[in-house]
């Protein structure tokens, strides 16, 4: 009679730290599959943001205005420096352009010629 109770004890114990461990695995995935889709979106809000700087920047022709550019989101900072370069009678200038969250560490630089 108490080989059964052990037994049945024995494998309680068993089925209870089995399931917690699959439980606990479970939950470690779901937070980390959340995790990255929330990355993935502020990736792409970020994406979003520069193709409508991009656009404002080609049809702006004051540099000024291109460098005093402000998003209206508040969870991104936007940093745009300007470089001038001179190319065989051709003036460039460069816009060195950086979207970073502030929340978690997504950072998106491009830089654009004009």
């Amino acid at each position: 009679m108490r080989q059964k109770r052990g037994f049945l004890l024995l494998s309680v114990i068993i089925l209870v730290v089995t399931f917690s461990y699959l439980s606990i695995s479970i939950i470690q995935n779901q937070t980390f599959s959340s995790q990255i889709d929330k990355l993935k979106y502020l990736e792409i809000q970020e994406k979003i943001h520069f193709d409508n700087i991009k656009r404002y920047i080609d049809k702006t022709n004051t540099e000024s205005l291109i460098l005093a550019y402000k998003l209206n989101d508040t969870r991104f900072d936007l940093i745009i420096k300007s470089e001038h370069s001179e190319d065989l009678n051709n003036s460039k200038i460069t816009y060195h352009i950086t979207i970073q969250s502030k929340d978690e560490h997504v950072t998106f630089y491009q830089t654009i010629i004009k």
